[in-house]
C-alpha cells in the first residue's frame, strides 16, 4: 500500500507540471491513457496504445520505483513500420522517470511503449501516462 501512495504521489506530481512543460492548464487538456504494467525481472514488455484518428500532439511519461536499470524505448507505428522516437536507459534506484513528446501530424500513427528490465532478480511495476497537449 505505501509503495502505490509513493507511487500515486509521483504521478500527480508529474502530471501538475504538465503546464509547465508545454501542455494545456487542467481543464484544455484532454487524459487518453493511465496503464500500471508489470515488467518481469530481466524481460521486456511492449505496450501498444491505439492514438485518435485526428492531428494532435501529446506527452507520454513512464515512472517507476522499480530498482532497475531500466530502458524506455517510445516508437511510432504506422502499418507495420516502426520508428523509435526516443530510448533512455535509466540507472536510478526507486526513482525512474522518463518524459518524452509524440507528435501524430496526420493523426495516422499509433504509439508503442516499450520498457526493458534488465535486474534478473525482481520485477518492475512501470505507471504509463498519455496525455493530448492542446493544439
Amino acid at each position: 500500500m505505501r509503495t502505490r501512495t509513493r507511487r500515486m504521489r509521483w504521478a500527480w506530481a508529474l502530471l501538475a507540471l504538465l503546464p509547465w512543460a508545454g501542455a494545456a492548464p487542467a481543464g484544455e487538456q484532454e487524459y487518453l491513457y493511465q496503464r500500471d504494467v508489470e515488467v518481469p525481472a530481466f524481460q521486456t514488455l511492449r505496450e501498444f496504445f491505439d492514438m485518435p484518428d485526428r492531428p494532435g500532439a501529446y506527452l507520454v511519461t513512464l515512472v517507476s520505483e522499480a530498482i532497475g536499470p531500466l530502458t524506455f524505448r517510445v516508437l511510432r507505428a504506422h502499418g507495420d513500420a516502426e520508428q523509435v522516437v526516443r530510448r533512455k536507459r535509466s540507472y536510478h534506484v526507486k526513482s525512474h522517470e522518463f518524459q518524452v513528446r509524440f507528435d501524430n501530424p496526420k493523426g495516422a500513427d499509433d504509439l508503442i511503449v516499450e520498457v526493458s528490465n534488465s535486474n534478473p532478480a525482481a520485477g518492475a511495476k512501470v505507471t504509463v501516462f498519455v496525455v493530448e497537449l492542446r493544439k
